[in-house]
């Protein structure tokens, strides 16, 4: 049941909460029994903005999500594989049959059982398309999903053996089948998670409550408290005067100012900043153009000045296993020469104006950054404006790829496959974000799936590299550092490089 107050919500949450047919603060009634004093206050700099983790791409809403949903298995912090609602696994012998047994004695947070039709259910919602899911294209190969009792087996049409690490993460949660026929999903929140939803009160806060049934075991803290906090630096102060106990920060700036009375623990990421090129919309389906912006760039110069040099220049792929050589791009750094060329090439001898659209809010970088290509574009004749636009305009349009550039922070994944089958094959559910495919992508991508041997695998996402690079397909800038800062009362944490907040699981307050 949803019950309902009158507090302001933001402009984004009011189209979504009137869409739901409700407004104001979204409460499930549930309450924690442990006093106010266990509960970890959380800081976040941008609100949620929907309760479907199927089609959730903003990162606060994927980060809380993540605590109150489950999948079939997690990726841990140093970035394996290992069971969560499955318990074990059996592949057939040539990676195109899937055998998942699933966890005895799990239960949603409504008290019904977790079983593999839910499983099924939940696979087969995100398959459908008018779903929307932000994952379906890491489902391409599946041909049959069946459920018996505690078994689930999943065929597909060629070998897949990264399908595995397709499962992992909020966008491939478990979901009640109960509540996806009932037409519940984005309505009513209700997971195996650790954390139980209580409340959201858009524009302030999400609570959280301890999960007591959960199955690897009940959090430590009676719950969650997510207040919303628009400004990093405005954070740090909470954390400094201690009304908040923890928080992600994304900006160096401000990670710079943390002192020795806070914990911080700094990670490399996963995410990693682009500048995003449409190769479908003019002047960028002219590959000569996007040569000339992926040449005047010069990548270490942008970490220097819009993170302070705190991150490393990137190819497409940030995994350690597969991490992209710098060599592959046209112009290993800066060559503003170069790009004048291919500008002249490509029939703009006198310069060229572009437009790039960027979002504020939580994405704390993306206006040091669009500042920072715009300087080095221009010394190559090429003009850039900036679109500022806030989040709620900003991601609808870059869902739907009505942008020519725009800047951008996307997530990184465990598993090459999963990171870009869904942007770069003809068929992937992101494609219209990426702009661009091609038949050869698309081969290179069915190839990837058929062997887990890393060093096989290796050398086609090289090829898969070598292609979006010297087709300047988007201009791969930096992999940044995460922050994690916190109270010295807070213990148990762990950072994740996918930037999941799921260790938050195992957190104690003294």
């Amino acid at each position: 049941m949803l019950t309902l107050s009158k507090k302001g919500p933001k402009a984004l949450v009011v189209a979504i909460v009137t869409a739901l047919g409700i407004s104001g603060a979204i409460s499930l009634g549930v309450t924690s029994p442990a006093s106010a004093a266990q509960t970890l206050n959380i800081g976040i700099s941008a609100d949620m903005d929907k309760l479907d983790p199927h089609t959730s791409t903003n990162f606060a809403t994927v980060r809380i999500l993540g605590l109150v949903y489950s999948e079939l298995v997690e990726s841990t912090p140093d970035l394996k594989i290992v069971p969560g609602l499955a318990k074990s696994w059996y592949w057939n012998s040539d990676s195109t049959q899937l055998d998942m047994y699933m966890r005895p004695g799990v239960k949603f947070q409504d008290g019904t059982p977790f079983t593999a039709a839910d499983a099924k259910a939940s696979l087969e919602r995100i398959l459908l398309p008018a779903t929307g899911a932000a994952s379906r294209g890491n489902l391409s190969l599946v041909t049959s999903i069946t459920a018996n009792r505690t078994q689930l087996t999943i065929k597909f049409s060629a070998p897949n053996a990264p399908f595995l690490a397709a499962l992992d993460g909020v966008n491939m949660a478990m979901l009640s089948k109960k509540d996806i026929d009932a037409g519940l999903i984005g309505k009513k929140v209700n997971g195996t998670g650790p954390f139980k939803f209580t409340s959201w009160s858009p524009g302030t806060s999400v609570k959280l409550a301890s999960n007591a049934d959960y199955f690897k075991g009940a959090p430590a803290v009676a719950g969650l408290n997510f207040q919303i906090i628009p400004a990093e630096s405005s954070i740090l102060s909470a954390l400094n005067a201690g009304t908040i106990d923890f928080s992600y920060i994304g900006n160096p700036a401000v990670a710079k100012q943390v002192g020795s009375n806070l914990v911080m623990q700094k990670t490399s990421s996963l995410s990693y900043h682009v500048l995003q090129l449409n190769a479908r919309v003019a002047p960028f389906n002219n590959i000569n153009v996007r040569l000339a912006i992926a040449c005047a760039i010069d990548r270490q110069a942008v970490v220097d000045s819009a993170a302070l040099g705190e991150g490393a220049p990137t190819g497409p792929l940030t995994m350690p296993a597969y991490r992209s050589s710098l060599k592959a791009r046209p112009c290993a750094t800066g060559d503003v020469t170069q790009a004048k060329k291919y500008l002249a090439a490509g029939g703009y001898p006198n310069g060229i104006t572009i437009d790039v659209m960027t979002e504020g809010g939580e994405y704390a970088l993306a206006t040091p950054i669009a500042l920072s290509v715009q300087s080095q574009l221009a010394k190559a004749g090429i003009k850039m404006n900036i679109q500022a636009l806030d989040a709620a305009t900003y991601i609808p349009k870059w869902l739907a790829g009505d942008f020519g550039a725009a800047v951008a922070n996307n997530g990184g994944k465990v598993d090459p496959d999963t990171m870009y089958t869904r942007y770069f094959t003809s068929t992937g559910n992101l494609n219209k974000v990426a702009g661009y495919s091609s038949s050869t992508l698309d081969a290179l991508f069915l190839k990837g799936k058929s062997t887990g041997n890393v060093t096989r695998r290796a050398a086609v996402y090289t090829s898969i590299t070598k292609e979006l690079e010297t087709q300047a397909v988007w201009v791969w800038l930096f992999t940044p550092y995460d922050y994690y800062v916190s109270s010295k009362s807070l213990s148990g944490f762990t950072p994740n490089p996918n930037g999941s907040l799921l260790e938050l699981r195992n957190v104690k307050l003294s």
